[in-house]
């Protein structure tokens, strides 16, 4: 949500104090300006800035030196940002422009563009536009540069929600070999909110280039994160405005950024979110202040925040509704239950069947009689009911507001409500103990949340005590699989299987359900991902709320087999079966999404008539602190096989220093899963 502040410029612009709760809270932080001194990268002189005319060298390349594989590179990005006045009010102009090299038949999907921007359906004033979009092609034909212009019919636009817009275009004739070319300006009248900026994309970046200017009546906070080096400049500079034939001068701060080979930034399924760790700009408004007009300082630190949530009417107001539900908690004797996590439990499934989440993430409550009529909301408006409901049954709960996984890290210089984008709920279930739970779940229970709301920096927002928690604390995952079985003489391994996913391993086997077609889609993936067949497959436990599924079945899986020898791999099932770390090297770090543990015990009784003639020893694989470790002990002998495997992921965070120890130990964990028991015949 955006939340709006008008002033008035006497004598020049007048401006309107509004509140619009769309996006963001303008009443935010301080923050330190940070410049380091670092070596000067960007040799403007052998970039090539003009756009409309790519050079030869540009037309004939044909791979990119930073990364050889990329399927394309962007040439040149140059982002020109600065203030004007238009129609009486400030406004903020983004001027935009950016070559791209189409390097392999994958980049052509580089020639589709889509730009997000903000377009209130029921305030189009303050409703951003799109001006000036142009894009342009250019092939080498013959040995001539071949220009082709996009035509109007190319550009679509897309309502995203009543806020949000998405304009998408096709840059046309492209092909590998291709340079491609597109502008535009945004012009925005939220001139309190600067966009943030990426050095980055998902290809190598070879020029990228960020100038921005900001008249002194506004005060920025800006960021600066990189992990590659960046010039930076800050500078004094003169501004001048046109305001209904009448001149307005005044200085600005001048921020120039400039980054040349930045490699490709991409989300993989080890990284919370990949522009956490790329070159970007983020400011944070601090304070305005217009020449006649008093000062307006919206530098806070996160006391500040709190207290302004506390009072505000859509967020802490509405914690302090009634509970619709009074009467269904009441048929249900809930008010009756001694045990605070009892009742929580049975508060939260009669919530569930009253209202259902609608899919989206919120953070800004609707009125409960618009999410009553509806018999829906996003996570928020749920939220507040669930709160509202707890309280009433004298269970203590409170929202936990934080910046989920998939929208980043909250900065680490300054506090801002600008980055805040939903909640869930903290329950006390005694004087110091707090459990978790969201309106998002279906397939949880209480501390078992979706992963993108496992973020590590969430704040309680309490009128006694508001305070830091780290979500990912309370995460755990845990398998416990027991498999007994019996092998042939013909090499024909049958038996059963019985294994228990608690926690977040659980929530991840009932959504994994949900996704299949139906039961059969679901046994054959498990089947096909196993190496086995499996019948009587049953589940206990998929629709309850509760923190386990236990799965069993029959299995059968044939050996490879020769007249006197059968070779088995003892594991049976084997939890790692792929190093997913094979990359030389890795850019990022490696975050997995909990702490879990996974216990295999497996029995298998050897065919009479056969003896042993190879077996695997046990082992211990582990990084040196233990962050993961991989513990295997076997027991063989002429009769039985036995073999426990533990696996362990203690920690959820390895930087880019760690790679090759993570990438070390995953391999010979892998390594180690390829043993075979070796079975002669007597």
């Amino acid at each position: 949500m955006w939340r709006m502040c008008m002033l008035t410029l006497n004598n020049h612009v007048q401006f309107i104090i509004m509140k619009i709760k769309t996006r963001i809270i303008a009443t935010s932080c301080v923050i330190v300006l940070w410049f380091n001194n670092l070596s000067i990268l960007a040799q403007t002189q052998n970039t090539n800035l003009d756009f409309g005319n790519p050079t030869t060298e540009e037309m004939k390349m044909t791979s990119c030196s930073i990364e050889p594989n990329a399927p394309a590179v962007v040439l040149c990005k140059l982002d020109n940002v600065n203030y004007d006045i238009r129609d009486g009010n400030f406004c903020v102009v983004y001027d935009i422009k950016e070559r791209i090299k189409i390097l392999k038949p994958e980049g052509k999907d580089y020639a589709n563009v889509s730009i997000n921007y903000v377009d209130f359906q029921r305030n189009p004033m303050n409703s951003e536009k799109i001006d000036g979009l142009k894009a342009v092609a250019f092939n080498m034909t013959d040995g001539k540069i071949v220009k082709t212009k996009m035509d109007d019919k190319l550009v679509f636009r897309e309502r995203l929600d009543k806020e949000d817009m998405l304009i998408k275009f096709t840059v046309p004739q492209v092909k590998v070999g291709t340079v491609i070319e597109y502008q535009y300006k945004i012009v925005s009248p939220l001139y309190y909110n600067i966009r943030n900026w990426y050095a980055q994309t998902s290809i190598p970046t070879m020029y990228s280039y960020y100038h921005l200017v900001v008249p002194e009546y506004f005060q920025f906070n800006m960021e600066n994160t990189s992990m590659y080096k960046m010039e930076q400049k800050l500078n004094i500079t003169g501004c001048a405005f046109n305001y209904g034939g009448s001149s307005l001068n005044c200085n600005g701060c001048e921020y120039k950024f400039t980054a040349c080979d930045m490699p490709s930034i991409k989300e993989d399924g080890f990284v919370w979110h990949a522009k956490d760790y790329c070159n970007k700009v983020t400011a944070e408004l601090n304070s305005i202040h217009l020449p006649g007009d008093s000062y307006q300082n919206y530098a806070q630190d996160w006391k500040d925040i709190d207290k302004s949530l506390l009072e505000d009417d859509d967020f802490g107001h509405r914690m302090k509704k009634s509970n619709p539900f009074k009467d269904e908690m009441m048929a249900a004797k809930i008010y009756n239950l001694k045990d605070n996590t009892e009742k929580i439990v049975a508060i939260y499934q009669l919530l569930k069947k009253k209202l259902k989440w609608n899919g989206d993430y919120g953070f800004w409550g609707r009125s409960s009689r618009n999410i009553l009529k509806d018999g829906s909301g996003d996570n928020a408006d749920i939220n507040f009911v669930l709160i509202n409901m707890l309280n009433d049954a004298g269970v203590k709960a409170v929202p936990v507001v934080m910046s989920t996984r998939d929208n980043g890290r909250l900065p680490l210089t300054y506090p801002s409500m600008k980055f805040l984008n939903t909640f869930v709920v903290g329950a006390y279930t005694n004087d110091s103990t707090m459990v978790f739970i969201d309106s998002s779940i279906d397939d949880g229970y209480l501390n078992v949340l979706p992963p993108k709301l496992l973020t590590d920096r969430a704040r309680i927002i309490a009128k006694d005590n508001c305070k830091w928690v780290n979500l990912q604390y309370i995460a755990q995952a845990k398998e416990n699989i027991k498999v007994i079985a019996q092998l042939n003489p013909q090499g024909v391994l049958t038996g059963m299987v019985k294994s228990t996913s608690m926690n977040n391993f659980a929530a991840r086997v009932r959504n994994e359900f949900k996704q299949a077609k139906d039961s059969a889609d679901f046994v054959s993936k498990k089947a096909q991902e196993e190496g086995l067949e499996i019948t009587d497959y049953k589940i206990t436990d998929r629709t309850s709320f509760s923190p386990s599924v236990c799965e069993t079945y029959s299995f059968s899986k044939n050996c490879e087999a020769t007249s006197d020898h059968i070779y088995v791999n003892p594991l049976v099932i084997i939890p790692i079966k792929e190093n997913p770390f094979t990359a030389t090297e890795r850019k990022l770090p490696i975050e997995f999404p909990y702490k879990q543990s996974i216990l295999l015990n497996v029995h298998i009784t050897i065919p009479e008539g056969y003896i042993v003639e190879e077996k695997g020893n046990g082992a211990r694989i582990e990084t040196p602190n233990k962050e993961i470790s991989c513990n295997i002990r076997c027991a063989v002998d002429d009769k039985t096989s036995f073999v426990q495997y533990k696996l362990d992921i203690n920690d959820t965070f390895f930087g880019v220093t760690d790679y090759n120890m993570v990438k070390d130990v995953y391999a010979k964990i892998c390594e180690y899963s390829k043993n075979m028991l070796v079975l002669k015949k007597m």
